[in-house]
């Protein structure tokens, strides 16, 4: 590695460290609703006010729970039961979907940072 490597390579780490606040700043968005599709219907909830939902799937009932400004599937008689070990979810744009029984769970909020997808 050539001196000129290394200076190309600590520049891009500059670069990387000072963009990440500006990047990183459009998380910080606020949600505000719940939207509940299933079979039945799609329903939309407030993130902020604490509630038990019961919705009928292809399969059965879904439970979810909205508490401190998360969701979360409680119970769910599909067979995998993925939807539940998704855990709580509070980001825009974040999604619970318990395929086999035709329910989904979208989080929506404020503004937009510009993003297709979001992994982790």
């Amino acid at each position: 590695m050539t001196r000129a490597d290394r200076i190309v390579i600590a520049v891009i780490a500059v670069v990387a460290l000072i963009s990440w606040p500006i990047v990183a700043s459009g998380a910080g968005r606020s949600a505000d609703t719940v939207t509940i599709t299933g079979p039945m219907g799609v329903t939309t909830v407030p993130l902020s006010r604490d509630a038990v939902y019961d919705v009928e799937g292809t399969l059965g009932s879904v439970r979810l729970r909205v508490a401190d400004g998360t969701v979360r599937v409680v119970d769910a008689v599909c067979p995998d039961r993925i939807c539940e070990l998704t855990g709580a979810v509070s980001a825009p744009g974040a999604v619970i979907a318990c395929v086999p029984n035709g329910v989904t769970v979208r989080i929506g909020g404020s503004g937009r940072d510009g993003l297709d997808a979001r992994v982790r």
